[in-house]
């Protein structure tokens, strides 16, 4: 099966397994055609999906969706809750909707943390990914004794889901892509190198953050230390901001 992810990208999908995971979240962009000329390729091997990126005359790149390392980390259920991050999110809030899901890292944070996390992601091969890594996760103890709830996932365009979602969570979560630097920095690593060449720039993040303000009572947006607010002529300054090293969580209350 050939899947076309995006504009300007195309995935070869093989085997039966994972071409039902990802069917089950496509209903069109299937085409015919030569799977050795896709940019991507997915099948599923012994530890899940496997994705492989060939970029030009490069080796191909393998990317594999794993949240045991972020389980690894703490010793304890739910994970402690500290810094910038927590802060924006809100002392009081149990349930979060991560709007710009990516690649889940920072919905599993909080789903190690107690919270109940929704995931929202507008690419159905990163869909796929995720809730591969959900699925191996659920079977792990913190799951299966109850002392953490599996994040959920929904393959849709956040400012669609948001607007029929309303007040549905205690806070909103984004963290669009950020905006390039006026000098050169050190190249992103291989899982956002991807993302973005599949995604392309978040075009459409001021128009998420004005859903996500106008049909909820709390939004955490994550920033680089360079940036201005999202929409600030629509949806004014942030309530407050939480500031760590290399970035800030605008917050609207």
């Amino acid at each position: 099966m050939i899947y076309v992810a995006s504009n300007h990208a195309t995935v070869a999908v093989t085997g039966s397994q994972s071409c039902g995971v990802l069917q089950s979240f496509i209903s069109r962009s299937v085409v015919s055609g030569d799977s050795e000329l896709a940019d991507l390729h997915l099948q599923h091997g012994d530890n899940g999906l496997v994705l492989k990126w060939s970029r030009d005359t490069e080796k191909p790149i393998e990317f594999h969706v794993d949240y045991l390392k972020e389980l690894l980390k703490h010793r304890s259920f739910p994970a402690p809750k500290q810094g910038a991050f927590n802060q924006a999110l809100g002392k009081k809030t149990r349930t979060v909707i991560d709007a710009t899901g990516g690649w889940g890292g920072d919905a599993i944070l909080m789903c190690m943390q107690g919270y109940d996390v929704t995931i929202v992601e507008r690419l159905p091969l990163m869909v796929a990914l995720i809730e591969d890594g959900l699925k191996r996760l659920s079977k792990l103890p913190p799951f299966l004794d109850g002392q953490l709830i599996l994040p959920k996932i929904v393959c849709a365009e956040s400012i669609e889901f948001l607007s029929y979602s309303t007040g549905c969570a205690d806070c909103v979560y984004l963290d669009p892509m950020f905006p390039a630097k006026k000098k050169k920095s050190a190249a992103s690593n291989k899982y956002m190198q991807l993302l973005q060449w599949l995604a392309g720039p978040d075009l459409d993040a001021d128009l998420v953050a004005v859903s996500a303000v106008e049909n909820f009572s709390r939004v955490a947006v994550k920033r680089p230390s360079y940036a201005r607010p999202l929409a600030e002529e629509i949806i004014g300054k942030p309530s407050t901001q939480f500031s760590s090293k290399l970035v800030h969580y605008d917050v609207y209350v």
